[in-house]
């Protein structure tokens, strides 16, 4: 019973532990975009491109040729893969109170 007990935390120590770092990493992208990207570019734009993570490095490589300062390269490219992926589709365009 008492093996079960600390297995059980264990598990769920690991698991809490594992949720907190991917926020961290969540956090550290989320802000590398807005310190990267958001100075030359709207977020709407950002969140209309779909990329896979090769054309998003190669987006990233281009951005910082043309003068973009970016701290910590590999953060950005992990979270716009992540979160602008060429696997999950494009919002809907945000319509007005009169629907146009």
């Amino acid at each position: 019973m008492k093996k079960r007990a600390c297995f059980l935390f264990m598990t769920w120590l690991l698991a809490t532990v594992s949720a907190m770092a991917a926020e961290d990493k969540t956090q550290a992208g989320k802000k590398a975009e807005e310190e990267s990207c958001l100075p030359c570019h709207s977020l709407r734009l950002i969140d209309s491109q779909r990329l896979s993570a090769a054309a998003w490095q190669k987006e990233v490589d281009k951005m910082i040729g043309w003068g973009a300062v970016v701290p910590d390269r590999q953060i950005l490219i992990d979270y716009l893969s992540q979160h602008y992926s060429n696997t999950t589709p494009a919002p809907s365009p945000v319509l007005s109170s009169n629907g146009k």
